[in-house]
């Protein structure tokens, strides 16, 4: 396996800069709007150490559940600060010229609480001084619609609900909406989760917990609230400790938690067109136990929906809703594994301050770039079945693809074929006329990765359906497995004179296909391709590799080095050191072992991020973001590999870039895509063209052969060295996408 030089990603950072400054010269028809802030290029040398401006004396209104511009239903958690000297009494607040007063209480010489009488649009709230002394304060809230959309654009069909299967009985419309029920369960002694009805009785075997709450460390019954309702659309859930329930719907700001809330996504890609399914119980009941608060949604789930503006859209509302109930988290923690970590890196760069810190396991930085290495495996696994690709011994098969196992590709092809068929990744239980056929029903829904984002990408004007960034012109597939001399130069020319493509509805096609221009530069442009930007340098992340790459699984030990080299710029680890990388080898290669050692390092990783957030806030000292990481960041917290037999993990800023045990066990290979020669980074989603160069193959090619590499590739082979065709970062975070209906327009 041959690591690219990281030279190319420099080259990269100051090609973008420079193309930054001069697209900024242009006129644009995507400016920032009022609910957006501009993000600069990235920069990994800038300092990040601007002081915040000034906060003015006088009376000030901050609405602390969402964004001012972002509500969503009739009720926002705010805090009215009197001006300096005057008393909180002396407040009078009133909402749309409403006096609310008597709904805020007194909270560290504020008033705060949750109003309610919002309406959808604008409103208004006011704060003067009773006493008639000083001036008054204002502060608009605009409302949004509890069943969205806000951010994401006009809502695509749902095809099935899942609100009884929620336990909220059946859709009271075609939204999918249900009424919020709220229940407790109980943890008895042997560790077992039994339901409360009356939230009120103690069973005789409830267990006792100890939980850190509220700065002092209490003990109380182990006694779980349950919140389960629908918000944008997706069935949401929000679990807490509840040591002294009333059986009702109270604010939860006293309940037993320890000020951190765990925000849980779930993985898999998929455009299923339904409400989906809850997570599985997971760890739940071990961060519970902890003092963690939870939280999840059924949209947060990539197995259900793969569009992470989706996603945030609803991490945005259900936060919303948990702020009101327990008031401002100390910190919001991003769980996840698999494909669910792509949500986690994307919320993180395209909607900061949402997830202040991510635990993950099992890596990936985002779906696109990843997606490009899926569709090659499909096209291989296709030729490997061919008269040309039959010949070839399963060695070979696994040096073309690039994996540690030749069972990968397949296993890649297999989970994730339907998402480029039309017709195949729906929901279940859709009713088949609703779906797209080319034949019968040429306007159904489609349910592929690009038109449940068709907001995003926008439509194709000659046929309707999402413009599609997937490309492979140029890709000369097995390039690393002809220079290392596992395949012949024959069988790499047949694999790339017949690999072929997809066309627009997933069907096989000898033509490779070629991505939408238009679709690649809003892939870039709006930050569906992880890149250094937002938040992603600037919070704590622990992401953990659970080695399986032996085994075929998917989850492969390269991707978190593909997120690091983004985040470095190529750089050494050090360059990024609020991304920390854990390697943890199960007992065995079966699906338990695995799960089981995912599991509690997770838990473990959620752990380390909680105290590492910590540090961060009680620290005060002067300097860059990248020195306040680096100096609060938990020795445990360090880029480590566990070798089993091995009581401590080998632990360093080097254990993956320098000889040492981690690398000579856990040694990361590639996906079809790099072993084609693209570099680790793997952010490229169309590559520019060269011409053939001989000086590429580390055989002696004939006159014949480079006339047949010719004929093969007319129009040039992909350059590795350039940035890809439209590469840039994202153009601005905490971005509304084009016509989001207003609550004005739907009045």
């Amino acid at each position: 396996m041959r690591i690219r030089p990281s030279a190319r990603l420099l080259t990269i950072i100051a090609a973008l800069v420079l193309a930054l400054v001069a697209a900024g010269c242009t006129s644009s028809s995507d400016e920032p709007s009022a609910t957006t802030s501009t993000v600069a290029p990235f920069d990994p040398d800038a300092p990040d150490d601007a002081e915040p401006p000034a906060i003015d004396e006088g009376i000030r209104i901050e609405v602390l559940s969402s964004q001012p511009d972002r509500a969503t239903g009739p009720d926002a958690r705010v805090r009215v600060t009197p001006e300096a000297g005057r008393s909180v009494s002396d407040l009078a607040v009133l909402l749309d010229g409403r006096d609310v007063t008597a709904s805020l209480v007194e909270v560290d010489g504020a008033l705060e609480g949750v109003v309610v009488g919002l309406i959808e649009g604008n409103n208004t709230i006011r704060a003067h001084d009773r006493t008639g002394f000083g001036a008054e304060a204002l502060q608009r809230i605009r409302s949004w619609p509890l069943k969205g959309p806000m951010i994401s654009g006009p809502h695509r069909p749902l095809l099935a609900c899942s609100t009884a299967e929620h336990g909220l009985g059946e859709p009271t419309d075609a939204d999918c909406s249900a009424p919020t029920r709220v229940r407790w369960t109980y943890v008895d002694t042997a560790g077992q989760e039994h339901d409360l009805p009356d939230p009120t009785a103690r069973p005789a075997d409830i267990a006792e917990i100890t939980v850190d709450a509220a700065d002092a460390e209490r003990t109380v019954p182990f006694i779980i609230r349950w919140e389960t309702g629908v918000l944008n659309r997706s069935v949401y859930d929000i679990a807490s400790i509840d040591p002294s329930p009333e059986g009702s719907d109270a604010d939860q700001s006293d309940a037993g938690w320890n000020g951190a809330l765990v925000y849980r996504f779930g993985a898999g890609c998929g455009a299923t067109h339904g409400q989906g399914t809850a997570q599985p119980a997971g760890d739940r009941l071990t961060l519970l136990r902890q003092g963690y608060a939870l939280a999840t949604a059924s949209f947060n789930t990539g197995a259900v929906q793969c569009n992470d503006v989706i996603s945030a859209e609803t991490t945005m509302m259900v936060k919303e809703r948990f702020v009101e109930l327990f008031g401002v988290p100390d910190h919001t923690i991003g769980l996840a594994a698999g494909t669910g970590s792509i949500q986690t890196h994307l919320i993180a760069q395209n909607y900061p301050g949402l997830l202040d810190g991510l635990a993950g396991a099992e890596t990936f930085p985002d779906f696109l770039t990843i997606q490009s290495g899926i569709t090659d495996c499909q096209l291989l696994e296709r030729w490997f079945t061919s008269a040309g690709g039959a010949t070839l011994t399963p060695e070979q098969r696994a040096a073309v693809a690039g994996f540690a196992s030749v069972e990968t590709c397949r296993n890649w092809s297999e989970q994730f074929a339907g998402l480029l068929d039309p017709t195949a990744g729906c929901d279940p239980a859709a009713s088949p006329e609703r779906i797209y056929d080319p034949d019968t029903n040429p306007g159904g829904v489609r349910c592929t990765y690009q038109d449940a984002a068709i907001t995003v990408f926008g439509p194709d004007p000659f046929t309707g359906a999402a413009r599609r960034p997937l490309d492979n012109i140029g890709v000369q597939y097995g390039l690393d497995a002809l220079n290392e001399g596992s395949i012949s130069f024959d069988q790499f020319l047949t694999l790339n004179r017949e690999i072929g493509g997809f066309d627009a509805d997933g069907a096989f096609d000898p033509l490779r296909h070629e991505a939408d221009p238009e679709a690649i530069a809003l892939a870039y442009e709006t930050g569906r391709v992880s890149a250094a930007a937002g938040d992603q340098r600037k919070i704590p992340i622990v992401t953990v590799d659970v080695w399986t790459d032996p085994s075929g699984d998917v989850h492969d030990h390269v991707r978190p080095f593909s997120l690091r080299d983004r985040l470095t710029g190529g750089r050494s680890p050090a360059a990024a050191p609020g991304l920390q990388v854990w390697t943890r080898e199960p007992a065995a290669a079966d699906p338990a072992s695995v799960a089981s050692t995912t599991a509690t390092a997770l838990e473990d990783a959620v752990g380390v991020v909680h105290r590492w957030l910590t540090a961060i806030a009680d620290d005060s000292a002067p300097g860059s973001r990248e020195d306040l990481l680096e100096r609060t960041r938990p020795a445990e917290a360090a880029d480590n590999c566990l070798i089993p037999g091995e009581s401590e993990p080998v632990t360093g800023l080097h254990v993956y870039d320098e000889e040492s045990p981690c690398t000579d066990r856990y040694q990361p290979s590639e996906d079809p895509r790099m072993a084609a020669g693209a570099p680790r980074v793997n952010d490229v989603l169309k590559c520019w063209l060269k011409e053939v160069d001989p000086n590429d193959y580390e055989v002696d090619l004939t006159q014949d052969q480079y006339l047949q590499l010719l004929e093969t590739f007319p129009t040039g082979v992909c350059d590795w060295t350039q940035l890809g065709v439209g590469q840039v970062t994202p153009s601005m975070s905490d971005r509304s996408f084009e016509d989001v209906i207003t609550p004005e327009q739907m009045a």
